[in-house]
């Protein structure tokens, strides 16, 4: 939403819902106690107060576009996610031009209706962090939609071109490398922004799958936080939750047993990207060669994928990936450290 001489937008006769998020998003705090206050609210119906200051008040559901969208199909255009199902439709909303979407159906294989529901809060939680970044390699949020899954499906603009494995695989040895070198920049840079100040969002599922490729051959990063809403209930291990193919990019403190669940950080994200750059700079999977059934003792026991002989990796670059797939997460380097690198060697 945009800001007007540093004010909220305006609310008319009274504090609109609009008014209200933008309060809540301007008040200083971290990203758990957003999520937080946003979840209470909305289970609460009333108000809420944020830091004891602000009283907020939710009336609708937070950024429902569901009576926007048009042109619904009788199939999903796109079923091969590994959690997830793709319609193409229209959002034609009010005083605004009529756009393509994508309208991401997440899957979840409970039916419980105490699952479904705590799940539908924390995604609702999610899309208001999500929304509310604002950078040229993020995925834009429009909001959700009901009525195409058990769970609110997310609405964001239909990127034609698909993600960047679909890219890779397509194009192949006729990317260059100074393009796959400012597909990574470029995905840093947006991965850095999420993790600064005043974000201080853990993206937790970076793969080649959610990183789009636009018309202009610009990567866009998306589904933020989806891991953590996927993940089941009964589940003991961060490994049994997640889809085989995303495991490859996983940092291998996140799997295993544990008595608390493992959360995604700074450090994870770090190690899937160095998988991502793997894979941009070669154009093969990370652990390429590994079955899926010998990925987890990979992992855990601090194994590097074999360097790509497809397309050979420089040395330089190849050290600063095995770096990021450092099994110690506080010995990996750091996006501002990487990014100076790759835009140095460019």
């Amino acid at each position: 939403m945009a800001r007007q001489n540093g004010g909220p937008p305006s609310a008319g006769g009274g504090r609109s819902f609009i008014t209200l998020i933008w309060e809540l998003l301007q008040t200083p705090q971290s990203e758990e106690a957003l999520r937080a206050n946003i979840i209470t609210a909305a289970e609460q119906g009333g108000s809420v107060r944020v830091n004891g200051i602000v009283p907020l008040t939710f009336s609708r559901p937070p950024n429902d576009v569901t009576l926007y969208v048009r042109e619904r199909g009788p199939y999903a255009d796109d079923t091969s996610g590994g959690f997830s199902d793709v319609w193409k439709c229209v959002l034609d909303r009010p005083g605004e031009p009529k756009a393509v979407v994508a309208v991401k159906a997440l899957r979840l294989s409970t039916k419980k209706r105490e699952i479904l529901q705590a799940r539908g809060r924390d995604l609702r939680a999610e899309v208001h962090i999500w929304i509310r970044l604002d950078h040229p390699n993020i995925l834009k949020l429009y909001g959700i939609a009901d009525g195409f899954a058990r769970l609110p499906a997310l609405v964001s603009p239909w990127i034609e071109r698909g993600t960047l494995t679909i890219y890779l695989e397509d194009a192949g040895p006729e990317i260059s490398t100074a393009t796959r070198i400012s597909i990574l920049v470029k995905v840093g840079n947006a991965l850095h922004y999420i993790h600064s100040e005043p974000h201080h969002v853990v993206h937790g599922d970076l793969t080649g799958s959610n990183i789009l490729i636009n018309d202009d051959g610009e990567p866009l990063i998306s589904d933020f936080g989806l891991s953590s809403i996927l993940e089941e209930y009964n589940e003991t291990s961060y490994f049994k939750s997640r889809r085989t193919a995303s495991t490859r990019w996983v940092a291998p403190e996140l799997l295993g047993k544990h008595e608390e669940r493992p959360k995604p950080s700074i450090e994870s994200d770090v190690y899937s990207y160095g998988c991502v750059m793997s894979h941009t700079l070669s154009g093969q999977i990370p652990f390429l060669g590994i079955h899926d059934m010998g990925l987890y003792n990979a992992k855990i026991t601090g194994n590097h994928p074999q360097r790509p002989t497809g397309l050979p990796i420089e040395d330089s670059y190849w050290q600063v990936i095995e770096n990021c797939l450092d099994v110690t997460p506080g010995n990996r380097p750091e996006l501002p450290d990487i990014i100076g690198f790759l835009s140095r060697e460019a």
